[in-house]
């Protein structure tokens, strides 16, 4: 059968969105079906498309026994509401303009931009009668509207919430990340509990190998001693991270020589962040980029914990894909998020790592202080954080089912199981 992705991110990009949609596009034609994904340019984190690509209103590549159409869409250089939107808006235009240009697939799975790119797809999609399944990795508006980007009064709130919401009664089944947010689909929604299915992020383990010593190749090309207390935030440098916490905090262990704060990686606010600490001129913090895929195990595995920040309003029902990589480094994480999220609720169901008040650098100096001073847990902490995310995030539990969904909804009079003996209702 005819397969579609669409997906507002594929691999050469290294983010989780992108992962996992090739994942989905490799399993998928690995059973046999006629797979094709929809996507934008890579351009992810800094915003420049990579080299050998050149954008243009379709190029078709042949990847693994499936075809990818790229299409195009502006770029979004800083993180700025405007330039995400434009973003967000071009890409649903010129893939909803490619998906028209195909047969009608059996089924998409569909993990696109929130709101508009959505919505757009989904206008022809449902005129075409064609079954989707919605991943669901964030809630807007509320995410903007809680971060002050977009007051709570403003009429693009209700408009907004209106048209997410029509694209989750029109879906045939709706996927999001955790049971956090599957309830508040259901409460603030309306959207019946029978089609909403959890289906978190995933990870493929063996890219993580157990045990990883920290004074690997990491430590040792930038000269950090074993007795250096690594702090490490690693990933995208996103406005919705909040990273001027780390210089705050920074300013306040500037006397601990013994302690280090590391950015890794790259992304819309490393600029800001590196004009923050030169003007502060700290010494205690660093940021290196740019960060491989193929080395995030390695750096990670140098931390002595792990960082892990969220804005005030931010994702907090959400499961950050970081937090997931995280884990999986068997490494402490101390994280700056709400009580209440679902990153909490994770981390204190694992019993790996520390919940500080979020956006304190106070508080987390404190910890951070507190870790250094005594590590005699930073190994337990780091073998629960593991144990935990092999049972729960594992890519050969949760890709299969997956596909066994997309198969199911499909051809929904074959009463397909769904890996959890149940069928879908």
């Amino acid at each position: 059968m005819r397969v579609s992705i669409i997906s507002a991110a594929y691999p050469p990009e290294a983010v989780t969105a992108a992962g996992t949609a090739c994942d989905i596009a490799e399993a998928m034609t690995q059973r046999g079906h006629e797979v094709t994904v929809f996507t934008p340019f890579p351009n992810r984190p800094t915003g420049k498309v990579m080299p050998g690509y050149q954008r243009s209103l379709r190029q078709v590549e042949h990847r693994d026994g499936y075809r990818i159409i790229y299409s195009w869409h502006t770029l979004s250089k800083r993180s700025t509401l405007a330039s995400r939107m434009t973003e967000n808006v071009s890409f649903g235009i010129t893939s909803t303009l490619q998906v028209m240009r195909e047969p009608p697939p059996a089924v998409v799975y569909m993990n696109t931009w929130p709101i508009f790119a959505q919505w757009m797809n989904m206008v022809v999609l449902s005129h075409r009668r064609v079954p989707v399944m919605c991943a669901v990795k964030d809630l807007y508006p509320e995410t903007l509207s809680n971060i002050g980007r977009i007051s709570q009064n403003n009429p693009i709130i209700w408009l907004t919430k209106a048209i997410g919401t029509q694209v989750y009664r029109q879906s045939t089944l709706i996927a999001p990340l955790n049971p956090l947010m599957r309830e508040y689909i259901i409460t603030d929604r309306g959207i019946h509990p029978g089609k909403i299915r959890v289906l978190s992020d995933w990870i493929d383990a063996s890219h993580f190998p157990r045990h990883q010593p920290k004074d690997g190749s990491f430590r040792k090309k930038h000269a950090f001693s074993s007795e250096l207390f690594l702090a490490m935030y690693v990933g995208s440098m996103t406005y919705m991270a909040g990273l001027e916490l780390y210089v705050a905090t920074a300013e306040r262990l500037r006397n601990r020589q013994d302690i280090r704060l590391l950015l890794v990686g790259d992304g819309a606010m490393r600029e800001t962040i590196e004009g923050a600490i030169r003007q502060k001129a700290l010494e205690n913090i660093q940021l290196i980029y740019p960060l491989k895929p193929e080395e995030v195990a390695e750096v990670q595995a140098a931390a002595d914990v792990l960082l892990l920040s969220l804005l005030p309003g931010a994702a907090e029902h959400a499961t950050p894909s970081k937090l997931i990589f995280y884990m999986f480094s068997q490494r402490p994480v101390l994280a700056s998020v709400h009580a209440g999220s679902s990153p909490a609720r994770i981390i204190q169901d694992a019993t790996c790592g520390y919940i500080i008040r979020q956006g304190d650098p106070k508080e987390l100096a404190t910890k951070l202080e507190q870790m250094a001073d005594d590590r005699t847990s930073l190994q337990q902490l780091g073998e629960n954080s593991r144990r935990y995310a092999e049972e729960n995030f594992l890519k050969d539990n949760i890709l299969p089912r997956v596909c066994n969904l997309l198969e199911q909804i499909a051809h929904p009079d074959s009463h397909a199981n769904d890996g959890t003996g149940g069928c879908l209702t």
